[in-house]
Formats: structure tokens, C-alpha cells, sequence
């Protein structure tokens, strides 16, 4: 090694050990905020886990902008529904002079017997309309179906074609009202995939997945809420196990 490398390797070791010695009085300072930030998602998803599933259903799905009501009995679930039909119409266009508004009036239902069920208990001068046409249906305020399974940690409804007609119901009126049984709120996906590979009918034909009202976002990334499918969205769950309010 000549004169000139050794020179320069004593240059370079020399600039180590001084930036070796300007740092040490970090190293006996601790770091704290990655280590607690862990923490902090370790216990949030331990709460999580610890929440029932309904408690963390109706979260997940505020937090996504829907709408959740927990009703106890078939009656409390037609009352919900007559609540949001009421408010459909209280917002709809005024009527005409000499006739009556019947577009604010429309709702298209699902062939649910659960559905039918419950909104034979709505009082209500809303026309539901069981088979709508295509012009009838984009005519319509709102749509109300059942869903058939619940995502809990996402606040997501799976809607299963050979169950349920309601695919154009649940997407193409402006405003979605789904009802489903407690018992079929599951906590993870892959728990609703099982059931849905399992199913007595058959694995459906379509198997939609609803998380809260449609967004879209254009190039800019400016949010719009319900350009492609329904603007609301409206859950009511029916636990007849809940305690009275």
C-alpha cells in the first residue's frame, strides 16, 4: 500500500471516529414513539376483538359514512323503515297543483318474505313496488332489501343473488335500506366466504359486497358520494336478544 493510500484510509478512519464521538450522546436517549405506536394498534385491536360483533359492525359502518339502527322485534324495524320513508318523502319535490307527488312516493323492494313481512306493518302512501320496470326503478327514492351476511370488522353487507332478488333494489335507487338478522353478522371475511362456498343453494351467480354509500373519485381525487349507486345508506339490524331501551 503506498504512501498516498495509507494517507487516505487515516483521513477516512479519522472523519469516522469524529462523527462516532458528536453522535454518542444520542445513543442513551430512547425511542419511544414507534414502540408505543404499536402498542397503541395492539390494544386497538385487542378492543376490537373484545367488542361484540354487533357493537363493532354498527362502528365500522358509521365510520364509513352509513347509517345503523339495532330494533328488537319486526315492529321496531317497520317503524324504522317508515322513519326513513317518511324522510324520503318530507325531502322529495313538491307535488304537482291538482295531483298528488307520486315520485317521492316509490320505493322498490326485494322479494325478501322478511322484507314483505315488515313492510306489511309500515304505515306509510309510499307505493312499493315489488317487480319494478327499469323506468320505474330509476324512478324510485329508495330501495329496501335484505342482506344476507355482515361483515363486522368492515361494516360490510353480502348480498347473495340465488338467496335474494335485490342487486338492482340495493343499486340503483338513490337511497338503500337493508335489514338483517343479528345472527348473521360474522367478524372477518374469510368467515362469510366460508359460509357463502357452504351455502345450501349453491354459490350465487353475483355475491355483492356493500360498504357504505358508492364513492367516486375522479383524477383529481375529489370525492363524490353516490354518482354510481345509492348516496345513503341505511342498515337496520334486528337483534331479538337486545335488552329493552
Amino acid at each position: 500500500m503506498t504512501e498516498t493510500s495509507l494517507e487516505a484510509r487515516r483521513e477516512i478512519l479519522s472523519s469516522i471516529r469524529e462523527h462516532l464521538a458528536e453522535s454518542k450522546r444520542f445513543d442513551t436517549q430512547d425511542v419511544h414513539p414507534p414502540t408505543t405506536a404499536r402498542r397503541t394498534t395492539s390494544k386497538s385491536v385487542a378492543g376490537d376483538r373484545d367488542k361484540p360483533v354487533i357493537e363493532l359492525f354498527r362502528h365500522a359502518l358509521e365510520a364509513v359514512s352509513g347509517h345503523c339502527s339495532i330494533v328488537r322485534t319486526i315492529d321496531e324495524a317497520a317503524q324504522a323503515v317508515q322513519e326513513i320513508v317518511a324522510e324520503r318523502k318530507a325531502s322529495g319535490p313538491p307535488a304537482t297543483a291538482g295531483g298528488s307527488d307520486s315520485h317521492s312516493r316509490r320505493v322498490a323492494v326485494s322479494d325478501s318474505a322478511l322484507v314483505r313481512a315488515i313492510l306489511g306493518r309500515v304505515k306509510t302512501e309510499a307505493a312499493f313496488l315489488d317487480s319494478p320496470s327499469q323506468a320505474e326503478l330509476f324512478d324510485c327514492d329508495v330501495g329496501i332489501t335484505c342482506a344476507q351476511w355482515a361483515i363486522a370488522e368492515t361494516g360490510t353487507l353480502v348480498l347473495e343473488s340465488e338467496r335474494e332478488r335485490n342487486r338492482l333494489a340495493s343499486l340503483v335507487p338513490p337511497v338503500h335500506v337493508a335489514i338483517i338478522e343479528a345472527s348473521r353478522i360474522r367478524r372477518s371475511m374469510s368467515e362469510v366466504l366460508e359460509l357463502i362456498k357452504k351455502s345450501d343453494v349453491g354459490l350465487s351467480r353475483a355475491v355483492t359486497f356493500i360498504t357504505g354509500p358508492s364513492r367516486t373519485s375522479d383524477i383529481e381525487l375529489t370525492l363524490a358520494i353516490g354518482v354510481h349507486g345509492p348516496g345513503e345508506l341505511h342498515v337496520i339490524v334486528i337483534d331479538e336478544a337486545a335488552p329493552p331501551a
